[in-house]
């Protein structure tokens, strides 16, 4: 009888080895989380990256609180042109948004989010004080037109280095 006992509790444990291994070989592979997904809370500019498209996380501009999200979200109005390792630096030459981090020693140069074709509203002559929305062009101040050389009025910037022709929508 007790070796009945034993055989039957050897078959359970390799019963639930098992039943381990097959659950941890038949489950999908979990995709890695892209870094811009739905949205990042963005605490420490420094951890920014050049490229990555936020939108302010509370009501308004107002709060410097930030989120990185997908570019191509319709929500995705700034994109950060450049990371700067402190939070009295400046801005590469252009009309950014430029947000300070003091708790953490950085800042953040945004620039519209923009394509050919986005229709904007925004002051083009003080980028840092407007509220920049990409929005139905009825309502738009500006539309960025095709490049051409020299075009004004326009948004230039150095970092990335982008000129955005704006017209009217």
């Amino acid at each position: 009888m007790r070796e009945g006992i034993r055989n039957t509790a050897a078959a359970a444990v390799v019963g639930v080895v098992v039943v381990g291994v097959y659950s941890l070989v038949s489950r999908p592979a979990e995709d890695p989380v892209p870094r811009a997904a739905d949205s990042l809370i963005l605490t420490d500019y420094s951890k920014g990256r050049a490229g990555d498209c936020v939108r302010f996380s509370g009501p308004g501009e107002d709060d410097l609180g930030v989120s990185v999200i997908d570019c191509a979200g319709e929500r995705a109005s700034l994109r950060i042109g450049a990371v700067l390792s402190t939070s009295a630096g400046e801005c590469p030459s252009g009309r950014y948004k430029l947000l300070r981090d003091t708790r953490h020693d950085a800042s953040l140069c945004l620039l519209p989010n923009a394509r050919e074709g986005d229709c904007f509203k925004l002051d083009v002559r003080n980028v840092q004080r407007s509220v920049v929305a990409k929005v139905d062009c009825a309502l738009a101040d500006v539309r960025v037109l095709p490049f051409q050389e020299n075009c004004a009025p326009a948004l230039r910037y150095a970092e990335p280095k982008v000129v955005l022709c704006l017209g009217k929508p």
